[in-house]
């Protein structure tokens, strides 16, 4: 019998991230191979159960199965589509990295899609950029729902330079991409926030450096180049790790310090704060609960440094003040809640 192929199903809808699969059913003898084909290029897949386990908006598109033996050949056609309410942002354009001389105008692009549509934010070494006098940023939606930021830089500055990055987010989650910028000039290095951190969790700070070349990015404390334990860690690029901060030793004033092969350096300053994370006195229910009874239980916080924010939940939802419940916070480390007339809708953790 003459060779002929069929892809089952023809046509299929698959919410994103979930699996789809492809069948391709074929009569004839013999059959020596199986291909497919996605969107008219070729898959590295050799099987007749195509298989994907969670579909993303690149997967969508026609699958064609080619069936062959020595004399003869088949194929058959599916449309994967994408279906479902929500699909997470994705970057479908970029911009590259980039070395310039001062003085020209700069245009970094990025393009998203998602849905719902997402919103395009830019960061230069981890902080948002807003509209300034040389620094502008806009954004408008295409006729297909992509949406098209931009951020126009007038006459580069050499302390312009840094990791330019653009986030696309939404309500389903978000995407980043980043990529430096490079401007021929002297060292220098942007001022740098405040920075706490929770007493044994670990520190990543990056050191936001422009000019270009650079010929060495280091870190120093109290005038000793780190790292001088194991708990810190250093990199070419300027980013400094310290793991499982503790207050008496990592506390203080960090200087990073850039320099050239001219020997010419800068040097910037940051401050870190180590704080002492919050401790709750243990709370226990009566042991003996009658129904419409008052029950009041506090939270207690015994340690742990300013700000702190105390917040009740039940079954890891959020309590607020209702009728079956009473939050009443009574300064930043004490929190009363009364459950009252107590019925079965208190139950719970």
């Amino acid at each position: 019998a003459p060779l002929s192929a069929q892809v089952e199903p023809s046509v299929q809808t698959v919410e994103f991230g979930r699996p789809a699969t492809f069948t391709c059913t074929y009569r004839g003898n013999p059959v020596k191979s199986v291909s497919w084909f996605k969107d008219g290029t070729p898959i590295n897949h050799k099987e007749a159960v195509l298989r994907i386990d969670t579909v993303g908006r690149e997967d969508k598109g026609m699958y064609q199965c080619f069936v062959r033996n020595d004399q003869e050949s088949a194929q058959a056609t599916a449309e994967l589509k994408l279906g479902g309410r929500f699909e997470p942002p994705q970057l479908t354009y970029t911009f590259e990295t980039s070395t310039l001389q001062p003085g020209p105008s700069v245009y970094l692009k990025c393009v998203a899609a998602g849905n719902p549509t997402p919103e395009i934010t830019w960061e230069l070494d981890g902080t948002r950029l807003s509209n300034s006098e040389r620094m502008q940023v806009g954004q408008y939606v295409t006729v297909n729902g992509e949406v098209v930021s931009h951020l126009n830089i007038s006459a580069v500055h050499t302390n312009d330079g840094g990791l330019y990055a653009c986030v696309a987010s939404s309500t389903v989650g978000s995407v980043k991409h980043a990529a430096r910028l490079n401007v021929y000039g002297l060292p220098y290095i942007r001022p740098m926030d405040k920075v706490a951190v929770v007493a044994g969790e670990n520190m990543v700070v990056h050191c936001p450096v422009a000019g270009y070349p650079i010929d060495s990015i280091v870190w120093e404390k109290n005038g000793r180049m780190l790292p001088i334990n194991r708990r810190q860690k250093t990199f070419p690029n300027g980013t400094l790790i310290v793991e499982a901060v503790e207050r008496n030793s990592d506390q203080g004033r960090y200087t990073c310090v850039a320099r050239n092969s001219q020997g010419y350096t800068a040097r910037g300053d940051l401050d870190v704060q180590v704080m002492a994370k919050p401790d709750i006195l243990p709370f226990i229910f009566p042991g003996e609960v009658e129904e419409g009874q008052l029950i009041q239980i506090s939270c207690a916080v015994t340690t742990g440094d300013e700000p702190i924010t105390i917040y009740w939940y039940k079954d890891n939802l959020s309590l607020h003040s209702s009728s079956d419940f009473l939050v009443n916070n009574m300064d930043s480390k004490l929190s009363i809640l009364l459950l009252r007339s107590v019925n079965e809708r208190h139950s719970g953790t």
